[in-house]
């Protein structure tokens, strides 16, 4: 608690922090709201997932050029650009329905707008946590960077269905501005702050398009880096499968139906929670094995799901994986910090941003395809290969062993 005091005592940090808190919330709810719309509006499933395709696909191509804007000029001014804008695409669509202009086509184009932008923030305010605090509070930060995500994931799709029965889900869309102006007022007053770091000008285009690049060059320059985007990318393969297997592993497998799912779902982000808060600020001798062993670890807890398919069993299972779930990623993200120098966070992170969650929608993608001739059991065992063999092979060679805190 002494050390959760110090970060907690660096205001600009915080500011920060609570404001992309509010922002993820926000999020939650336009995402919640935008379902529910689009499935009241057609009642077909495919327009429900072909909005959430839109939202995430724009992100994936978008990323080098917001993190090339990142390192280019003053984050917080890209930062407050991008959710000014966003508050006002947001605010948009609720108008253009009232106005009854708001045509599906037309709320995909906004939607694909809202979803290459998001990733400015998104990058933005992890970029951030090397330009406002020391190098020996990284892990703090990126705990409650974590803490962020769960909070917003188990608190906003419930306050959200709530909303959405009392006011209508397109109501949400007008709360969700308001978490965006609170953001772009936070980053008002960090823009007061002095600037630390003068990014480099920009010419000619060819140094522009070297600029832009540099992010995915330096990694590729990098066998560390390589390593970790690795881990990155498989863990995420791995949760795509998981989350196709899901449904029907609950449904078939366990028996307990969607009540059964929620159940799993709000104990798997209890562990998150506990873990990181506990463990996440702690600074391990040697980083690289521990995620190692943590991906073993998670491959273990997805066998013991798959061959004893008993709910009171998967229940503290699935509640020890969410333990497990995030540390690696908190202590890789320390290393990454340490290691990529301070003007290239926003494109390296962006490039990790585009590579890593890859891995979810092309799992998801070949789950599908399994998922007609295995059972969703077997599934859910083949969810945890990836991450085997990403802790063994890394654990046996390579640099990520050799990493000391």
């Amino acid at each position: 608690m002494q050390s959760y005091k110090v970060i907690l005592k660096n205001r600009p940090y915080m500011w920060l922090w609570l404001g992309a808190l509010v922002s993820r919330f926000g999020d939650s709810f336009t995402e919640f709201g935008l379902a529910w719309y689009v499935l009241g509006r057609s009642n077909n499933p495919l327009d429900v997932g072909l909005t959430f395709l839109i939202f995430r696909l724009p992100g994936l191509f978008s990323g080098v050029l917001a993190g090339w804007l990142l390192d280019r000029f003053r984050r917080e001014a890209v930062m407050l650009a991008d959710n000014l804008l966003r508050g006002l695409l947001v605010m948009l669509i609720p108008l253009l329905n009232y106005a009854s202009l708001l045509s599906l086509p037309l709320l995909y184009l906004i939607i694909a707008g809202l979803g290459a932008l998001a990733v400015i923030t998104t990058v933005g305010s992890r970029a951030m946590i090397s330009d406002l605090v020391p190098p020996s509070e990284y892990n703090f930060a990126n705990t409650l960077d974590t803490t962020q995500g769960q909070l917003s994931a188990i608190i906003g799709p419930g306050i959200a269905g709530v909303l959405v029965a009392l006011i209508g889900p397109l109501a949400l869309l007008w709360i969700d501005s308001v978490s965006f102006f609170f953001l772009a007022a936070i980053l008002v007053l960090l823009l007061r702050r002095p600037r630390s770091l003068l990014a480099e000008t920009v010419s000619t285009p060819p140094k522009f398009l070297r600029q832009l690049t540099e992010g995915i060059r330096f990694t590729f320059r990098s066998p560390l880096l390589l390593a970790m985007l690795s881990i990155s990318f498989f863990w995420n393969f791995g949760l795509g499968l998981f989350n196709v297997a899901l449904p029907f592993y609950c449904q078939t497998s366990l028996g307990v139906g969607p009540a059964g799912m929620g159940a799993l779902l709000a104990i798997n982000s209890a562990g998150v929670l506990v873990a990181v808060l506990l463990f996440g600020p702690s600074r391990p001798r040697h980083p690289g094995r521990i995620t190692c062993w943590l991906l073993i670890a998670q491959a273990v807890c997805y066998t013991i799901m798959a061959v004893w398919p008993i709910f009171w069993l998967v229940l503290p299972v699935y509640f020890v994986l969410g333990c497990l779930d995030d540390l690696g990623g908190i202590y890789l993200a320390t290393v990454r910090q340490h290691f990529v120098p301070a003007h290239l966070q926003g494109r390296v992170l962006a490039f990790y941003g585009t590579i890593g969650p890859s891995g979810t929608p092309l799992g998801n993608g070949l789950a599908g395809v399994l998922l007609t001739g295995l059972s969703a059991a077997t599934l859910v065992g083949l969810a945890g290969v990836p991450l085997l063999a990403m802790g063994v092979l890394w654990l046996s060679v390579g640099p990520i062993r050799q990493i000391k805190e």
